[in-house]
């Protein structure tokens, strides 16, 4: 497998290098490998945040035992080496807008459920379905719902 991934890279990177050649873009074989090593850094934070699932929730709590909204994106964020303030106000002002549609996996997704405003937020696991520290502790939930898609704000993509 080693030797695979080694000769890949290798004709990757010969590809790189002369473009227009027949290897210029890698094969629907190779796509896949390529995919996961240019995973975005969110990725990353999304693994972070889903590993404290069951942790408490804490007004003001930024981890690693207990956490509020923004305290859990901005731990998360930080393990993928991202800045972000812990306010869900100025999370929001992060990054470029996404379109409902178009949401993926380590977009944060933001709610007025505590409040006026981008007042709750989370990442999102999937195009459906976020993690976020709400009054009951961590825990994924669906973004679309009666409940959270009642309360949807809009999404942020930070890569």
């Amino acid at each position: 497998m080693k030797a695979t991934r080694a000769a890949l890279m290798a004709a990757f990177v010969l590809a790189a290098a002369c473009p227009g050649s027949a290897m210029a873009t890698p094969s629907d074989a190779t796509a896949g490998l390529f995919a996961v090593e240019q995973a975005p850094p969110t990725a990353k934070a999304v693994t972070a945040a889903l590993s404290k699932v069951g942790a408490s929730y804490a007004s003001g709590a930024a981890g690693p035992e207990a956490f509020d909204c923004s305290g859990l994106t901005m731990w998360a964020l930080a393990r993928a080496g991202i800045a972000a303030p812990h306010s869900s106000y100025a999370q929001y002002a992060m990054g470029s807008a996404v379109a409902r549609s178009d949401i993926r996996r380590g977009d944060l997704v933001f709610f007025d459920s505590f409040g006026a405003g981008a007042s709750h937020v989370g990442l999102a696991v999937s195009p459906t379905t976020a993690v976020s520290a709400t009054s009951h502790g961590v825990m994924t939930h669906p973004i679309f719902d009666a409940y959270w898609g009642g309360h949807y704000v809009g999404a942020r993509r930070l890569d």
